[in-house]
């Protein structure tokens, strides 16, 4: 690894904090600080979710501090960056902090109910796209992967909205200690 040098840590990465407002209703993400770093954009997928498709991925190389936790989310350059691991480098005082790029979309939980739910941001991933062909019409289910922050808590066989449509809650993974994950569906007719 070479030694990083103040001048390449060229890159200016805001660190957010999921925060929600004074009645609970919304969550979002809220800048709590900015730093400089060495970015470092890689044509591998990274595997930001352990049941989804996986992103294109960035690590920076920025000065360790201990505010650096997976539960945070980068901007830089205008994107939204999930963090995935955060690895000393070989060098002192340095960390190599890995995120996956991706778009976020605008959620609301508990639709199926007749009070407006908790709206929250999470980013979708592929999963599958099945198609079933019927006598007279044909059905495609669509299948996706909604990654959430932690504290954003679905129940199975809810109802979600993702970027403007609904879907089906079909299975909650919540054993990571930094973000959820839920599959969720939704079948239109073709």
């Amino acid at each position: 690894m070479d030694f990083i040098s103040a001048g390449d840590l060229n890159e200016r990465v805001q660190a957010r904090d999921l925060t929600h407002d004074a009645a609970g209703n919304a969550w979002s993400w809220t800048t709590a600080w900015g730093a400089w770093a060495k970015a470092e954009q890689s044509d591998r997928a990274s595997y930001f979710s352990s049941v989804g498709i996986g992103a294109r991925s960035v690590t920076f190389i920025m000065r360790k501090a201990s505010r650096i936790t997976l539960g945070l989310s980068f901007l830089w350059r205008g994107q939204f960056c999930f963090l995935t691991s955060i690895a000393d480098t070989e060098q002192p005082g340095m960390v190599a902090v890995k995120a996956a790029l991706c778009e976020l979309v605008a959620c609301q939980k508990d639709v199926d109910l007749d009070s407006a739910g908790c709206k929250f941001p999470g980013a979708l991933t592929e999963k599958y796209l099945g198609h079933e062909q019927g006598r007279l019409q044909a059905t495609t289910t669509v299948t996706y992967v909604l990654v959430t922050p932690k504290a954003i808590e679905l129940a199975p066989n809810s109802l979600v909205e993702a970027g403007g449509k609904v879907y089906a809650v079909q299975v909650c993974h919540t054993l990571d200690p930094w973000k959820n994950e839920y599959e969720i569906t939704r079948k239109e007719d073709c």
